[in-house]
């Protein structure tokens, strides 16, 4: 007889639980990051802070990924580290522009938000790859990046509507609606990928159980 948590549909699994531990990270990060903001700390004190955040934030999302697979688990202490580090590295380079006493020729800014960019969608799913380091994985890295290239684009959509003078319950309400959106994104197009790492292989169909026993003197 099947477990209950078996007899769940790998890609419901994947998605709820994934999307559960990111919200949830996310949120951490993003509260931290407004109280610092309302709290007037400068952006130098607020770096190291919201940094450390987001290093919670890639723990929780590492810890939500290991409990959604089913096989082929790497070393959970592994895997969830690598995640925090790598969450805590996609922050730090994306408040890197806010260190910067004034602002590159544009030129300069749009190589350094491409690169930038590109770190941080990459951070990720990379140093994932690294813990898990068996043939057939590094398809992981492409359906990552281009998943989170597509979910932080969430994290843009509050700009035009909130600045320094709105309230910090709205703030707070909007970057938790924005983490939901970005969390469920990057949890349903994994999730296929997923599944083919880390789900439950398929039973064998009744022609090829037969054509086995046939086989067999």
């Amino acid at each position: 007889m099947a477990s209950p948590s078996r007899s769940v549909p790998f890609f419901l699994r994947w998605t709820l639980i994934v999307t559960a531990g990111e919200t949830l990270g996310f949120a951490v990060a993003a509260v931290v990051a407004v109280s610092a903001t309302a709290a007037g700390l400068s952006d130098a004190a607020r770096y190291p802070i919201v940094v450390a955040a987001g290093a919670v934030e890639g723990a929780l999302l590492g810890t939500a990924q290991y409990i959604g697979m089913r096989q082929h688990r790497p070393r959970a202490g592994a895997w969830i580290g690598a995640t925090s580090a790598a969450a805590a590295l996609a922050w730090a380079v994306g408040m890197l522009a806010s260190l910067l006493p004034v602002l590159p020729p544009p030129p300069m800014m749009i190589v350094g938000a491409a690169v930038g960019g590109l770190i941080i969608i990459a951070s990720i799913p990379l140093t994932q790859w690294l813990v898990l380091r068996r043939r057939g994985t590094f398809r992981w890295v492409p359906v990552n990046m281009g998943a989170w290239a597509v979910a932080v684009l969430w994290t843009v959509v509050p700009s035009p509507i909130v600045d320094e003078s709105t309230p910090v319950a709205v703030l707070v309400l909007v970057n938790a609606i924005a983490g939901v959106l970005m969390a469920s994104t990057v949890a349903l197009l994994t999730a296929h990928t997923a599944n083919r790492l880390f789900g439950t292989p398929r039973p064998a169909t009744t022609a090829s159980r037969a054509a086995s026993r046939s086989s067999t003197p």
